[in-house]
């Protein structure tokens, strides 16, 4: 198989700019993912860098060239971008091709999460906030990711996609496996075993619609009045499938355990409950604060950027925690000012690959954090257990989060 898309060797880095960095590895006594990050800005490494680890890649570490990296896509590529490298890699439709081509499905999947679209299902994300959220008050003590935030996405999704909750913990392992897994068998394995479960999603609602996303997906027809072509399908599938688990779950689980150790700032949320507008900007100051997401993208071809020399074929990580932390667009970043009045961060992406499910997961946040407040107003992390490990990679978090209330 002739592999198109792997980086050169690197003979083309100098010296200076090469730095001993591995964004899947957490450093003895990291208490905290974004501190693989911001360290190092304290070790004053170069604007732009580069590592040999996994596979070999370029850092950007400032919020100018981070965002020109999501939008400029004629330098940028959003096409076959993963770290470490893998061939064949998914074409996720529509973040997987760049722009004309990303159109089509864009302008297929975007109506479906516009804010009114989303709105619509705010009942049924209450619903399901509810019942999860019912089944652990009483017991005055959960881990937080086992019983809910890895629960609460994966749910939707499955009613989006009109399946049934029998196959939450199938597409829960699925999902955990895509994301953590460094092993090129194993994640081979993984997106096969994914696209197999998507056909026969598909397949199924070809034969009998009904009216969830992949029934709109699978009868939408393209200029010609033609079904679309089956693994741009399926491709758009799979976005919607790892998009909007792995980020939601770690997002909502870096808010609550900032949450449980910040009283104060849970009585911000509790005394605005009746003011969308302080609630949703407080929301947008904790989506800022702990971005999750390490977005990849691939140089085109051969050219010179910012005074260094980039390949094609190159990688380069974006990471969300140095964008929405730079001193250079964000007054005093590492405070966390629930009324901050400018805040562009970039939770979701910049640009045209801008996440089109973002507004769907600020609602699940928002709803998940009214109904947890009303229900469980006071709580802390858990005293008498660990909390987990650091969890690092493509999307960053906690494997758990003891807290702990009064019942």
């Amino acid at each position: 198989m002739e592999l198109r898309f792997q980086p050169s060797p690197p003979d083309h880095v100098p010296p200076e700019l090469m730095v001993d960095f591995d964004f899947f590895k957490v450093p003895p006594g990291v208490a905290d993912p974004s501190e693989i990050w911001t360290s190092l800005i304290r070790k004053g490494v170069p604007k732009i860098f580069y590592t040999p680890h996994n596979g070999g890649h370029w850092v950007f570490t400032e919020y100018a060239d981070i965002t020109d990296g999501f939008r400029n896509y004629s330098i940028f590529s959003n096409h076959q971008t993963p770290v470490p490298p893998i061939e064949p890699y998914p074409v996720m439709q529509p973040q997987g091709v760049d722009p004309p081509a990303h159109k089509v499905f864009r302008s297929l999947l975007a109506p479906m999460f516009t804010p009114i679209a989303v709105r619509e299902m705010t009942q049924e994300i209450q619903r399901r906030a509810i019942k999860l959220i019912d089944a652990i008050a009483d017991k005055g003590e959960c881990d937080f990711v086992e019983d809910f935030a890895d629960v609460f996405p994966t749910s939707m999704f499955l009613y989006l996609f009109g399946m049934p909750e029998s196959r939450l913990g199938d597409f829960r392992q699925l999902s955990q496996t895509f994301f953590r897994s460094t092993d090129p068998d194993v994640r081979a394995k993984n997106i096969t075993d994914i696209y197999a479960e998507l056909d026969a999603l598909f397949r199924e609602r070809q034969q009998n619609p009904g009216s969830d996303l992949a029934s709109a997906i699978v009868t939408a027809r393209n200029e010609a009045g033609e079904q679309h072509d089956w693994q741009d399908i399926l491709n758009a599938g799979f976005l919607l499938f790892v998009a909007g688990l792995d980020t939601v779950t770690n997002t909502i689980t870096l808010v609550w355990r900032y949450l449980a150790a910040n009283p104060e700032a849970r009585q911000f949320f509790v005394d605005n409950f009746d003011d969308p507008v302080a609630f949703q900007n407080g929301t947008e100051e904790l989506l800022r604060i702990n971005s999750v997401a390490n977005i990849f993208r691939r140089v085109a071809e051969d050219c010179e950027y910012q005074g260094v020399k980039l390949r094609r074929n190159d990688r380069i990580v974006l990471s969300g925690v140095l964008a929405n932390r730079d001193p250079k667009v964000f007054v005093d970043p590492e405070t966390i000012d629930l009324d901050r009045e400018v805040n562009v961060h970039t939770a979701f992406g910049v640009g045209p690959h801008r996440c089109v499910g973002s507004h769907l997961a600020k609602r699940e946040i928002i709803v998940a954090l009214q109904e947890w407040l009303r229900r469980i107003p006071v709580f802390q992390l858990d005293p008498n257990k660990s909390q987990g490990n650091v969890l690092t990679g493509s999307t960053m978090g906690f494997s758990t989060l003891n807290l702990s209330w009064e019942r």
